[in-house]
């Protein structure tokens, strides 16, 4: 039986367990979405035959979006469609499409961490990527093949790494601020929202975190973020599959960890708040009521200010709605979950020496605080 927490992880992380299949036949009978992935697969017709000229096609432009190999990436799911207009429904600003109603294929892909749906006609002529989801109105949610590129070549020069050694793991829509939502001390930033996208890239040894606007006319490297071993599973928290917030969350708390992991949903906070005190408790998920507190000790003020401080210098915010896990949460081993008020990053803590310097550096002090 899988627990709600790792079923949460699962609708996230999107991992698959195993190699994808490393070729097409010649006639694409579809195969099943990898177990894993239970679930995520939008449920449609039964799936179909798919033309392999069209289901290589589709990798194809993927594979070159992704800078990944095309033998790397699964279809899914094969959906038969019948499409509104000669744009797929899928309209650009200012695109003129003919009318006309098109039959077609809505078609999902499995890349190493997260599903792209392409549309298209009976043959392929016509091929379309859909908007990512959760993309909101502010933008395209399109992530072109030119913005790839030029991420990219960001990133090449950043890493100093041929562009042949970079993969994009996963990307994620996002709105940003002047800064492309990458909090610096005592920088102001123009609160003009921008669309764009959040983009995991590994170079085969770390994942390296980047922010971008829609062109990637603007591309910043989210450093806090970044530096995790490839061993490590590294994923964005799910828009739709977010931790809520805790209605029991104490205004007063500066820092408080949160370690889920049994199969009752109870959790064990630890926290400390603003005037140094350092607590414990136990919180049932769904049960709407605050566990007993116990409290651990008290901090003098210079030391939450020296705590307050390293979170500073390591940039905390820039964790947000990140997380840093293994195969072994799989298995419901306990996550552990820091929070500060509107930020959140989770991580396993049997893969700590392999996470972000940033991050390491935050569980320390914080394990200093609490012992």
């Amino acid at each position: 039986m899988i627990s709600p927490r790792t079923a949460s992880v699962f609708a996230s992380l999107m991992i698959l367990t195993s190699s994808v299949a490393a070729a097409v036949p010649p006639t694409l009978a579809l195969p099943a979405a990898p177990s894993v992935n239970a679930g995520l697969v939008a449920q449609g017709q039964p799936a179909k035959t798919l033309p392999r000229s069209l289901a290589r096609r589709i990798q194809n432009d993927l594979a070159q979006r992704l800078n990944v190999p095309a033998k790397s990436l699964q279809i899914a799911e094969a959906t038969p469609q019948t499409w509104p207009d000669q744009c797929l429904g899928l309209a650009r600003p200012n695109e003129r499409c003919r009318g006309g109603e098109v039959p077609g294929w809505r078609v999902q892909v499995a890349s190493s961490q997260q599903f792209w749906t392409y549309r298209s006609d009976r043959t392929g002529q016509r091929l379309r990527l859909e908007p990512l989801p959760c993309s909101g109105d502010l933008g395209s949610g399109e992530f072109t093949l030119a913005t790839s590129r030029t991420l990219l070549r960001a990133v090449a020069r950043d890493a100093k790494q041929p562009l042949r050694n970079l993969q994009i793991i996963d990307v994620q829509p996002a709105t940003w601020d002047g800064c492309l939502g990458i909090y610096e001390r005592d920088r102001a930033c123009i609160q003009l929202a921008t669309a764009g996208f959040r983009a995991i890239i590994s170079d085969g040894k770390i994942s390296r975190i980047y922010h971008l606007n829609e062109d990637a006319s603007q591309v910043a490297q989210n450093v806090a973020a970044s530096g995790a071993a490839t061993k490590v599973l590294v994923s964005f928290m799910s828009i739709e599959t977010e931790p809520l917030p805790d209605p029991n969350f104490d205004p007063k708390t500066l820092f408080r960890s949160v370690i889920n992991g049994n199969r009752s949903g109870s959790s064990q906070i630890t926290g400390l708040l603003s005037d140094g005190t350092l607590y414990q408790e136990e919180s049932r998920v769904g049960g709407g009521t605050k566990g007993k507190r116990t409290i651990l000790g008290k901090l003098n003020p210079q030391e939450v200010k020296t705590f307050q401080k390293l979170l500073e210098q390591q940039r905390f915010p820039n964790l947000n709605r990140m997380r840093y896990l293994n195969e072994a949460v799989f298995a419901d081993y306990p996550t552990i979950r820091l929070e500060t008020p509107g930020v959140q990053v989770e991580y396993v803590d049997l893969e700590v020496a392999h996470l972000p310097p940033a991050l390491r550096s935050v569980v320390k002090a914080w394990q200093d605080v609490i012992n």
